[in-house]
């Protein structure tokens, strides 16, 4: 018997890349329709996307691969909508924009009053002020605090009149889902009534991607290949998702359309264990086991693990291996990995 009140997914709204198929990028709907037909969205650097020169090769400053997955027409911001000055417009990380786009369509999607309501904002973003990815003559950002990290969530709360916590996060590739997970708990302690849940991987600085070079992780195709006796890296990706979050019983009672309940979430640290960028499974074991605490649900009921995998030698065997063995049972059990298709 569970103890704890699910979480409703009320809402939704992302944009994700569509590579060379469409000239837009992939609502939710659409990324349905992306991954039944089994496309793929890698393709070569946007000759737009960076203001150095590309040097592509294996050596010290230069990319060892120049494909990857990119969303089309991120300078576009209708920044009076919101009432945002232009000068915060120009020095706003361009994440903070894509997010407040993105948090009111969810919110739209939604149909709940939020203005002025205990609704938290949790946010995840790469936050680099135009600043840094922009000619320094380009922009004249002065006397604006609009491009600092901490503003990602806060410029969310403030022009779309959110009253409940704003907390911008940056765990790295769990960003996101550490922000799902301090929602849930927020939700159900009552500090806030409904939180809108997001994250914006943008992938706009070129010194990144040498940094990943350097350190053998890409992979030298730009593609992901999860499970695969030929993944070799993982390739970069841009895309940016909100949902909305509301309790169950809140959400049956109002009538929301509800796309998936949440029952459980678990965090946690792998301490000294291995190095920090390096998967431990029995601290993956023990996250999973605290997801599962007090909900009523055991992990062989699962038909369906959507694993982490980037399609690296080191992290597919060790997340695919335990998985296997926790939530096995006599039956068939599915796991995937969108990254495949989107890296």
């Amino acid at each position: 018997m569970s103890t704890l009140e699910p979480i409703a997914i009320v809402g939704i709204s992302v944009e994700f890349p569509s590579g060379q198929h469409s000239t837009s990028n992939l609502d939710h709907e659409a990324f349905f329709q992306f991954l039944l037909d089994k496309k793929e969205s890698y393709e070569k650097f946007p000759t737009t996307r960076f203001k150095e020169e590309i040097h592509k090769g294996p050596n010290l400053g230069e990319v060892i691969t120049d494909v990857g997955s990119f969303l089309k027409d991120i300078a576009d911001f209708d920044y009076v909508e919101f009432g945002i000055t232009a000068k915060d417009a120009k020095a706003m990380a361009v994440s903070t924009r894509k997010l407040i786009e993105t948090t009111f369509l969810a919110l739209l999607d939604s149909g709940i009053d939020y203005r002025n309501r205990n609704v938290g904002c949790y946010m995840a973003a790469v936050a680099f002020d135009t600043t840094t990815i922009g000619h320094a003559d380009e922009l004249e950002p002065r006397g604006t605090f609009a491009g600092y990290p901490y503003m990602v969530a806060n410029k969310i709360s403030y022009h779309l009149d959110l009253l409940g916590p704003s907390i911008p996060l940056d765990t790295a590739c769990s960003s996101t889902m550490t922000a799902v997970h301090l929602a849930v708990q927020a939700l159900r302690s009552g500090d806030c009534e409904a939180a809108v849940v997001g994250g914006c991987q943008l992938n706009h600085r070129y010194l990144d991607f040498i940094q990943y070079s350097q350190g053998s992780i890409l992979a030298p195709d730009g593609k992901c290949k999860p499970f695969d006796v030929s993944a070799n890296g993982f390739s970069r990706s841009e895309g940016v998702g909100v949902i909305v979050l509301k309790p169950l019983s809140r959400a049956l009672k109002e009538g929301d359309h509800i796309y998936a309940s949440i029952l459980g979430t678990g965090i946690n640290n792998s301490g000294s264990e291995a190095p920090v960028y390096a998967p431990v499974a029995s601290a993956q074991i023990d996250a999973m086991r605290r997801a599962y605490k007090d909900t009523g649900r055991n992990p062989t009921e699962v038909d369906y693990v959507e694993l982490h995998a980037t399609g690296t030698a080191a992290g597919d065997p060790i997340e695919a291996n335990w998985v296997g063995s926790i939530f096995g049972r006599n039956n068939e059990l599915v796991v995937g990995s969108v990254k495949g298709s989107i890296g």
